[in-house]
C-alpha cells in the first residue's frame, strides 16, 4: 500500500515536472524606474504543453511583492489594473511588455542597477512553477533586444 501511494505521488510529481519543461520563459527584463516606482517584469510565456495554462502569480527575489497587471488605453487614458490570472492556450505565446500584460514589481530589498539579474518565479493554477532570470534594464529600455 506505502509502495504504490510512494508510486502515485513520484508520478503526479513527475507530470509537474514534464509540464514545467514545456512551458518556457523568454527574453525575460525588468524594466527599473528611478525612485520608488514600481519596476515591470516583461517576457514571452510558451505553452508548449497539451493543455492550457493559467498564470496565476509570481515572486521575484529581492522584491517585497510581484504582481501581475495589464495596461489598458481606453478613450485616450491609460489604465493599469490587476490581472487575478491568465490564460495561455495550447501552443500559443503569451508576450508581456510595456503598454500590456506585466509583474508589477515593489518595492526591491537593496537598489538594483542595468546589468543585474532577478530570480522570478511564475505561479500557475495546477500549482506548478516555472523560473527563469529576468535581466534588469533601465528605464529608458523599451525592449528586449535594446541595450540596458
Amino acid at each position: 500500500m506505502v509502495k504504490n501511494l510512494v508510486a502515485g505521488v513520484l508520478l503526479v510529481l513527475s507530470g509537474l515536472v514534464f509540464a514545467n519543461e514545456n512551458v518556457r520563459i523568454n527574453q525575460a527584463w525588468i524594466r527599473l524606474l528611478p525612485g520608488d516606482l514600481p519596476a515591470g517584469g516583461y517576457f514571452v510565456l510558451d505553452n508548449r504543453t497539451g493543455h492550457t495554462i493559467t498564470l496565476t502569480g509570481a515572486t521575484a527575489e529581492g522584491f517585497t511583492r510581484a504582481m501581475l497587471h495589464r495596461s489598458i488605453v481606453t478613450d485616450g487614458h491609460g489604465e493599469m489594473h490587476p490581472v487575478a490570472s491568465i490564460e495561455v492556450p495550447v501552443g500559443s505565446q503569451l508576450r508581456f511588455a510595456p503598454g500590456g500584460y506585466h509583474i508589477m514589481l515593489m518595492p526591491p530589498h537593496d537598489p538594483l542597477k542595468p546589468g543585474d539579474q532577478v530570480a522570478v518565479t511564475l505561479k500557475f493554477a495546477d500549482g506548478s512553477t516555472r523560473r527563469a532570470e529576468f535581466l534588469v534594464k533601465g528605464a529608458a529600455a523599451r525592449g528586449w533586444s535594446e541595450s540596458q
